[in-house]
């Protein structure tokens, strides 16, 4: 038991929900991708994991969900698959990029989330202004499709702090 395990929140499918078979769980996670979609999952090996998800961080297509992120940010969200207990366990890695030479400036991992939204001046019909939200946008939204086709193998999504 780690320092920060106590604060890894564990999603378990729901009841009834037969557990699929470690290769169902990579290809149901593979067959995610395509042009819709805000990451692409790929082989982690080299990344210490099983699965890893980058983030299309600097796609004009997905730039307004990434408000906060510089242009230079890397953000994966990093997945190791626990047959024995039937869990995918994920951590996301951000890296900033320094100067010229790709020095690392700044990195972190844990479970990253932005919610960004655009605000306007109306007024209501008795004449008096509000600020209204016009824009939410959320990473945890872009998330919960890795989670739920996870769930929908029957296994359980951990959403860890400090390493897989």
């Amino acid at each position: 038991m780690g320092l920060f395990s106590r604060f890894e929140r564990v999603t378990h499918p729901s009841d009834g929900t037969a557990p699929g078979t470690p290769e169902e769980v990579r290809e149901a996670l593979l067959a995610l991708n395509g042009p819709d979609a805000p990451w692409t999952v790929r082989d982690g090996s080299s990344d210490g994991a099983d699965l890893v998800a980058d983030w299309h961080l600097t796609d004009p297509a997905w730039r307004r969900y990434f408000v906060r992120v510089r242009d230079d940010s890397v953000l994966q969200t990093r997945m190791r698959l626990m047959p024995g207990d039937c869990q995918v366990r994920s951590l996301d890695y951000q890296r900033q990029l320094g100067n010229t030479r790709s020095q690392i400036r700044t990195w972190g991992r844990g479970q990253f989330r932005w919610t960004t939204f655009d605000v306007s001046m109306e007024r209501r019909p008795d004449g008096k202004r509000r600020i209204k939200k016009t824009t939410l946008t959320d990473t945890a939204d872009l998330k919960n499709p890795l989670r739920d086709a996870v769930l929908a193998m029957g296994w359980s999504w951990r959403a860890c702090y400090s390493k897989l």
